[in-house]
């Protein structure tokens, strides 16, 4: 059986999909190509589908939208070409806030004695404000990883990748 899991790594989330992506390159194995470049593509290619399947979740877990937290969930690959990270990049003042919302934070007034904000037609006065944390990151993530709609995906990149290794490979012979 496949693994998949979801974890921390420096205080980012990422999705490491490694053994679905040891058996599409264990069916890759007899076609000549770099297996490096192979193995990024699809890990590229898993990226690009968990960060869409995040993004979609978006608007029906968080009460207030931000274009920028939006904007910012990316999916980058290890240099190792081990692992793919989901993660919500979006800063303010050296904060990330995503991972805030993401893990549940304390905010406490730094350069007054109070955090003051209006909620509905009231102003408030407090000296620290704790956040739920929202899972809004792993959940749709996890989610995705056991969807047919993955199974499917992996399928599709391996296809494609078989592809690119025949049209290479003509090209050699002719």
């Amino acid at each position: 059986m496949s693994r998949r899991w979801i974890g921390q790594y420096s205080g980012e989330t990422l999705i490491n999909v490694k053994a679905d992506v040891d058996e599409a390159m264990n069916l890759l194995e007899n076609l000549n190509g770099n297996r490096k470049s192979m193995r990024r593509r699809i890990l590229s290619g898993i990226g690009t589908s968990v960060k869409q399947a995040v993004k979609k979740s978006y608007p029906a877990l968080l009460q207030k939208k931000s274009r920028t937290l939006f904007k910012s969930v990316t999916a980058r690959i290890f240099k190792s070409g081990a692992a793919v990270k989901i993660s919500p990049r979006a800063e303010r003042d050296n904060i990330l806030y995503g991972y805030a919302l993401a893990k549940g934070s304390t905010i406490k007034a730094r350069n007054s004695e109070f955090l003051t904000f209006k909620v509905g037609d009231k102003w408030v006065k407090r000296k620290q404000v704790k956040l739920k944390a929202v899972d809004w990151i792993e959940a749709p993530a996890k989610r995705y990883l056991s969807s047919s709609a993955y199974r499917q995906r992996i399928d599709e990149l391996v296809a494609k990748e078989i592809a690119r290794a025949e049209k290479a490979a003509l090209r050699q012979k002719g």
